[in-house]
Parts: C-alpha cells; structure tokens; sequence
C-alpha cells in the first residue's frame, strides 16, 4: 500500500512540475523586460513631432518623454503583447484616454504648454511623464 501512495505521490508532482514547465515556456515573454530604457523616438511627420512609447507586460518605455511646445504632436503608444495588465492610459493634464489594442494606438494633441505630465495605466500601476519645452 506504502508503494502505490509513493508512486501516486511521485506522479502528481512530475505532473505538477511539467504543467509549471509548460506554463513558463507558453508564457515567457523576454522582450518584455527591458533592463535599459530606450530614448524616445521623437520624429517630425507631416507637420506633427511623432513620439513612440512602448507599453510592455511591465511598463512604459520610455517612461519620460520630452516634447516641443506649440507643435502638434502624435503620440504612439505601441501595445507589444496580450500578456500585460495595461489595457488603457491616460493624462487628465493632457486630456487623454486611449483604450490599448495591440500594435499601434495614436492620439493626437494640439497646442501643448510647458510642463510636465503624468500619464498611467489604467489600473494607476505603471506611470510615465511627458514633458513639454
């Protein structure tokens, strides 16, 4: 009887472990973590300064963006993967609220002022700034 219960025992726990293996392997995401932050990519199109921000399974990247006053500007936040709590981000100071799908997701603000704004997921964990010079 000792032996079956040992067996059983030593099967539930491989079984267990290749369950855990498989969760890791279907899941990892190493793109995600990003140990040094990328500058912004601050381009100028059509009249517009056009700003790229990433938002990753762990963040923004960057999370400080520095833009010109009084140029329209486009800001592209780039949704990498599914696997990310981050389903929106906003700025009350810019007057944002952009639902995130994958790949791109613009929106487009007119006549800045110098200062810096917040803008957060929408669950307030992962912040950025952009300031305006």
């Amino acid at each position: 009887m000792k032996s079956i219960i040992k067996s059983k025992t030593t099967w539930l726990i491989s079984v267990i472990f290749i369950i855990c293996v498989l969760f890791f392997v279907v899941f990892y995401d190493p793109g995600s973590k990003s140990s040094v932050e990328a500058p912004a990519a601050v381009t100028e199109q059509d009249g517009y300064q056009v700003v790229t921000i990433q938002a990753k399974g762990d963040g923004f990247y960057p999370d400080h963006v520095e833009i010109k006053a009084g140029v329209p500007t486009k800001i592209n936040f780039i949704k990498t993967t599914s696997l990310t709590c981050i389903r929106a981000v906003d700025s009350e100071g810019l007057g944002f609220d952009v639902y995130l799908k994958k790949g791109d997701n613009f929106t487009t603000l007119e006549d800045l002022k110098p200062g810096t704004y917040q803008f957060d997921c929408d669950m307030y964990m992962y912040h950025g700034t952009i300031t305006v010079v």
